[in-house]
This record gives structure tokens, sequence and C-alpha cells, in this order.
């Protein structure tokens, strides 16, 4: 039975809201062969701020220099020094949507016909915001006059030829990351390194060293800004390919399995994870990421807002429904970052 125009919006609203599990697609939206910011990064690993435009923190730079060594009688030597830093990072906003209009067959054919055409408009609007959240999230802004693109991996870890802590200001940025300049404060800088071969004697023994120097432990116990838990190391098929199998030569039990340590690769029991995003890279990125300090954060009431239909403006039997949320990524300790590269 067909619905009366008045009913079609609030079938919409049902459905999307109350999908039931009926009927398959082939899915071929989409040219990547996973979404790992989008699963590892939106979907777990999120930091939902309360209130205010602009999400800040504080990070102590540097102690005040007051220790030394005295003797008796003699005359103290006093100076106050401000330690303390504030970063800051501003939501930065995304939309998708879906439109259908009234008139479309599978409304004046109703029940299952209604959910089928909600549920595939819904999943493209829905691999659309995926697509486009995955991109953002390994990305950075072109430079510092876009306010619109949030921040993604590229403009927090920032690459160099020298090994240590030498991932300065990212391009286009001269006020730095967060609003704080790694030329003024050489500490707020993320570790890089550069590699030649994917062996054990170069990126390996890198990779060791940069967890290594990573691990900063303050001697003071004091809360901390952590955002989430766990680490995650991430690299592309070139880099994970060679991986697997520098992990088989080690490993004399294979059987007959010819990719028997396929998606098996650990390092220091972290999983080494594939990224379809990072195959276009020529640089053979590897990222070794401290989810401690670093999350996607969302405004809170923002995370994935899903609208009621509405109607379009200047067709009155056409509607809207949109996807909105306010996110951008955050990091709180660059030093517990680490990328190497070519």
């Amino acid at each position: 039975m067909s619905l009366a125009f008045s009913q079609i919006d609030d079938a919409v609203l049902l459905t999307q809201n109350n999908f039931i599990k009926k009927g398959a697609f082939v899915d071929m939206q989409t040219d990547l062969q996973d979404h790992v910011a989008v699963r590892e990064m939106w979907k777990d690993r999120r930091k939902v701020f309360d209130g205010g435009e602009n999400w800040e923190f504080e990070v102590q730079m540097d102690h005040n220099h007051s220790a030394r060594t005295v003797g008796l009688f003699e005359q103290d030597s006093s100076s106050l020094t401000d330690t303390m830093v504030k970063g800051e990072v501003a939501p930065r906003h995304v939309n998708a949507h879906y439109l259908y209009d009234q008139r479309e067959k599978a409304f004046q054919r109703g029940g299952t016909a209604i959910v089928d055409l909600v549920k595939t408009r819904y999943v493209a609007m829905m691999v659309s915001w995926f697509e486009l959240l995955e991109e953002l999230l390994w990305a950075k802004p072109t430079d510092s006059s876009d306010v619109k693109t949030p921040y993604g991996i590229a403009y927090w870890m920032t690459r160099s030829a020298s090994e240590g802590f030498n991932g300065a200001d990212p391009a286009g940025f001269s006020d730095g990351r967060a609003g704080l300049s790694t030329t003024d404060y050489p500490r707020w800088a993320n570790y890089t390194a550069k590699y030649s071969a994917i062996t054990k004697e170069d990126l390996v023994r890198k990779m060791r060293r940069a967890h290594r120097l990573s691990q900063f432990r303050s001697p003071v116990s004091h809360a901390n800004p952590d955002l989430k838990m766990g680490n995650g190391i991430y690299t592309n098929d070139s880099v994970i390919g060679k991986l697997e199998e520098l992990l088989e030569t080690q490993n004399m039990n294979l059987g007959n399995d010819l990719a028997s340590k396929d998606g098996r690769t650990l390092f220091k029991s972290t999983p080494v994870t594939y990224v379809p995003k990072l195959n276009d890279d020529s640089t053979d990125p590897i990222f070794m990421l401290d989810w401690k300090k670093l999350a996607v954060g969302v405004m809170s009431g923002w995370e994935e807002n899903l609208s009621a239909p509405y109607m379009v403006p200047g067709k009155h039997l056409v509607r809207r429904v949109d996807l909105d949320a306010s996110l951008n990524m955050v990091c709180t300790d660059l030093r517990r970052q680490a990328v190497l590269s070519k």
C-alpha cells in the first residue's frame, strides 16, 4: 500500500533509525580495501570534549632550573620561571547527506521497498562520509589559512632525514602544531628516522631505538591529560609485505602455508597494521603512535548527528537528510610519537 505524502518522512525517519537486516547487495563504492583510520581512530579512539569552542591542554616544557649546590650561610638566589604553555585545537565540521523524492516508486509500493531504498541511500552517504574521514585523518590542511580541514596524522607527525626528535613544524604552519612552535619549544617534536632497507639491521633496529627513546616517564607523579589507551603501528603494503617475509625467516616451523605470517606481524606485542590509504606514499612510512597522547576529539553531542528529513528549498517534494560531526585530531605529547620513512 502506498503512503500519503504526510507519512513518507516519518517512515524514512523510522527506517534509518531502525534498520532491519534483510536482503543484501554487493558494495563496490570504494577502492580502499580497509578504512583503518575510521576503524581504529574514529570508532575506537574518540575523545569527547564538553563545552567551549576550542580544546585546550597544558604542557610544562621545562623545569625551573632552581636546583644547585650550596654552602653554609650562602645567600639565596631566587627567580621565577614560567614553565607552562598552552596548546589549543579548534573543532572542524564535516557534513554528508542523502536525498529522496516523495514521488519515488518505493514510497508508492510501501513496506520493504521503503527499507531497501532508504538503506541504500543511507549506506551511500555513510561510505562517502567514511571515505572522506579516512583521507582527512591521514592528511593535513594545506596551510594555516585552511580553517575547514581537520588536522590529521600528517599534521602532527612530520618527517626528517635525521634520527631523533626532529619532527619540526608542519609546512604552512609557522605557529606550529596546536599553536606551539617547535622553533620556540624544541621539545615539542615527534621522533623521526630515515631507513633504507627493511632489515633487522636497518629498519627494525631504528624502530627499536624509536620505541626506547620515546618512552618518557616523569620522576614526579602527577596527573596527565591522557586521551585513550594502547599503541598502534601503521604502514603500507610495500613495508608490511617485507616485514612478513622477514618474520618468516626467523621461524623454522612454518608448515605448508606459503603466507603463514600474513596479518600476524607484531612489534613489541603491538600489531603492525596495513593501511591502504598509505600505499601511494613513496616514502613508505611507519607510524608508531601512542594513543594515550593522540586521539580524534569530538564536540559533545556532535559525534554523528543524523537529522530528520527536511524539505530542500525550491523543491517542495524533495527531502534531505544530513549527517554532521564536529571533530579534530588532538595530540598532547609529540615526543611519544614516531615516524620512520625512506
